[in-house]
């Protein structure tokens, strides 16, 4: 029996990897430049590099509060295809002028890379998942997604170890730049792969239903259809100018979608149902966290926990990498485990409890066992999230849908910081 999916196709595991590169890329140059603080101090003669850095993050998380859900939109209305060229794009153009800026010296040159290369880097997984998403849904789709946050989490991991041995800002921007490159140019293959599964498709059913046809054609039943059908058709001749003047009336009657109906819709239950807010609100809260941020949390917790330790810093920046590097791990065999058992809506609650839970372990008693169980959270609401979102939306609503994910995480992560240090003043 022949079936219209891309789910049998040989080379969807090679998907995988091609698009992987892309999100290793991504992830790598978002964290450099808080790795390389000092090399970007005397770049462009800042005083306080530090807070530069820390002005700029926010920057960042605050503009991504809104433009991931532009990268949703073209994703919906221009195809999966053409998004990830757009992002991958956005990525390695942001990293050239990212390194333009800081060898001639140029702030503002500098800033405008980084709003590129943010937007391209915090959207890249969207258009990725959906793209992944008629390849695995419903066989393993979630530890498809959990590898793609395995790569991601890699690229962190690889950039906090790596960068700070690279003396040379140049060096560093240059390897940044063939990594993005790399990403653009196996989003390419990905793509041809991708073209080259729904060719197979068509023509796999072109040949189906050929052959089916030219059964149904010699068939003593068809010939019988076909007289039937002649005689019916007079009858639809004289009808169709009444049947054509009642479709007008009725489609003069049918309101025209407005501009926010057709471009956002989400008020419409059929496309975005209650269980959808209900997840997006939770993951919101679930995800926030002034801890995600690599340098803010070196910095919490040497200040909380290892001030008093002669390698603070040092083992502070270990702990951040082991917390990323737990989560990573992990993430692909949860989703492995969802996908053969299911379970998201009791897994995502339970996620929810457990980052309540390591919040308070860091806090209160101890960061270790806190940075590991807030790994698990967070690679755990992750996996039941985003896989769950797929299965409630619509195909043609993915871009859209998951985008309200990172928008709404990104502007909790960009007003937390703040909450944090006001509460810390009043204290």
């Amino acid at each position: 029996m022949f079936y219209l999916d891309k789910q049998s196709h040989k080379s969807k595991w090679h998907l995988v990897l091609m698009t992987s590169f892309g999100l290793i890329a991504s992830s790598y140059c978002l964290v450099l430049p808080a790795q390389m603080q000092t090399q970007i101090g005397e770049a462009f003669n800042i005083d306080d590099p530090k807070q530069f850095l820390t002005w700029l993050t926010s920057l960042h998380f605050l503009l991504n509060s809104f433009l991931p859900f532009f990268s949703g939109l073209i994703r919906d209305f221009y195809g999966d295809r053409k998004s990830i060229i757009f992002q991958n794009g956005l990525c390695a153009l942001g990293q050239i002028i990212v390194t333009f800026g800081i060898s001639s010296g140029s702030q503002i040159v500098f800033i405008i890379g980084r709003i590129l290369l943010g937007w391209g880097i915090e959207s890249l997984l969207i258009v990725l998942t959906s793209f992944i998403c008629s390849y695995y849904k419903y066989t393993y789709l979630t530890f498809v997604l959990g590898m793609y946050q395995f790569v991601y989490t890699l690229g962190f991991v690889l950039c906090i170890w790596f960068a700070p041995q690279i003396t040379s800002v140049g060096a560093s921007n240059t390897i940044a730049i063939l990594a993005t490159s790399l990403g653009m140019l196996m989003s390419i293959v990905a793509i041809d792969i991708d073209v080259d599964a729904q060719s197979t498709i068509l023509n796999k059913g072109a040949k189906y239903f050929k052959k089916h046809h030219e059964k149904l054609k010699s068939s003593t039943l068809h010939q019988q259809q076909q007289q039937i059908e002649g005689e019916e058709i007079q009858v639809d001749q004289l009808n169709h100018q009444e049947e054509q003047m009642a479709v007008e009336q009725i489609e003069s009657e049918i309101l025209p979608q407005s501009f926010f109906e057709k471009y956002f819709g989400f008020f419409n239950k059929n496309q975005y149902p209650s269980i959808y807010w209900y997840l997006l609100w939770f993951y919101s809260f679930a995800s926030t966290s002034v801890l995600v941020l690599v340098d803010y949390a070196q910095e919490f917790l040497y200040d909380k926990w290892l001030i008093a330790i002669d390698n603070g810093e040092t083992l502070a920046w270990k702990l951040v990498t082991l917390m990323w590097l737990f989560s990573g791990v992990i993430t692909p065999l949860l989703g492995f485990v969802i996908d053969k058992y299911g379970q998201r809506s009791s897994l995502t609650i339970f996620s929810g409890l457990m980052a309540i839970w390591a919040h308070i372990l860091v806090l209160l008693q101890s960061p270790f066992e806190g940075l590991l169980l807030l790994g698990l959270s967070f690679a755990l609401s992750y996996t039941t999230v985003w896989s769950g979102v797929l299965y409630l939306t619509q195909p043609n609503t993915h871009g859209r849908s998951l985008s309200l994910f990172v928008c709404l995480q990104n502007f909790g992560i960009t007003i937390t910081p703040f909450i944090c240090k006001l509460l810390e003043q009043q204290d």
